[in-house]
């Protein structure tokens, strides 16, 4: 099962605003948790958490990445069709200015 960045997953869409605005998008619209996806979600398989860490001196961070696998690419896309998103739009609300 392939597995993508949600940056990937916005360029792939191309999902007006990019990464951030898609998060926001699935903050309104699939029930995300800042960047986390809702547990069914994984369970169905559209995403998947990757649990990491490193070492900042003495301490130990502990990280949570977001991946979209190819099931996950579907149900955004049909999100889409039922939710299309504004285009021109940052995930701050504001329009990009036109060249």
């Amino acid at each position: 099962m392939s597995q993508l960045s949600v940056e990937e997953a916005a360029k792939k869409l191309r999902f007006p605003g990019g990464r951030n605005a898609l998060f926001k998008f699935l903050r309104d619209h699939a029930g995300f948790q800042g960047t986390i996806p809702p547990y069914h979600l994984c369970f169905h398989g559209f995403f998947k958490v990757i649990d990491g860490q490193y070492e900042r001196g003495r301490r130990t961070v502990y990280t949570q990445t977001t991946k979209v696998t190819t099931q996950g690419l579907t149900y955004i896309a049909q999100l889409m069709e039922k939710h299309p998103p504004e285009p021109g739009k940052t995930a701050r609300g504001k329009r990009k200015k036109e060249a």
